[in-house]
Parts: C-alpha cells; structure tokens; sequence
C-alpha cells in the first residue's frame, strides 16, 4: 500500500516547490521589475557619495601635508577602524581643520602608504 501513494507524495512535494519557487520571483506592488531589482539593490547600497569614509582629526601637520585621524572602518580597502597618519595629496585642504573636527574623506591607497585625496570638513 506504501508504493501506491508515493507518487501522490512525490506530486505533492514538486508541486509545493514549484509554487513557492514561482512566488519568490513575483513582484509586489512599487517593486522594480526582477531584471532591475540587481541594479536598484546596488543603487541603495552604494550611492556616489558614500564612497567618503568618515572620522575626526587627532592632529594636523600642515608643513608635512600629514593629518592624523580616528576612523571607522573602510571595508574598500581592508582597513579596520582606528588612528592613522595619512598623507594629504592637497595641502590647502588641511586649512582651517584642527583636532576634534569631524570629517569626511576619500583615501587611496599607494603601496604601503595612503593619501586622501579629498578631505571635506562636517562640522
């Protein structure tokens, strides 16, 4: 009696899989088409402007073109958040900060050093 209802089972179980499969793939109302949910998904994570990681000065160097800054986390390039000296590529940038500003920057990293190549102050 087992073998006649093991189809009706194996029926049973495609067919729940099938429909839930077809359920995950339909959209909802306001929601993109699903060939454009890849692209509206990296647009919400990664706007233009959060490419500028944020800290606050520790210490300014001006005549070195040096800063040093507490900062969060740059998962771009690998670094953990903490205290660093960076090299600044614009010294005028470095004009009118001092220790405890907050500060939002852009950081490229060449060889072993790292040089912000934009500093903006968010006071």
């Amino acid at each position: 009696m087992a073998r006649i209802n093991t189809p009706v089972w194996l029926t049973l179980a495609a067919t729940i899989f099938v429909a839930a499969h077809a359920s995950a793939l339909e959209t909802l109302p306001g929601e993109p088409p699903v060939e454009d949910r890849q692209q509206a998904l990296q647009e919400k994570v990664a706007p233009s402007d959060e490419r500028l990681a944020s800290g606050r000065v520790v210490a300014v160097d001006r005549a070195g073109s040096r800063i040093t800054l507490e900062y969060r986390p740059i998962p771009q390039l690998f670094l953990d958040g903490g205290t660093r000296i960076f090299h600044v590529g614009d010294p005028a940038s470095l004009k009118g900060l001092g220790p405890g500003d907050k500060v939002r920057f852009e950081v490229e990293r060449d060889g072993r050093s790292y040089t912000i190549t934009r500093l903006l102050n968010s006071n």
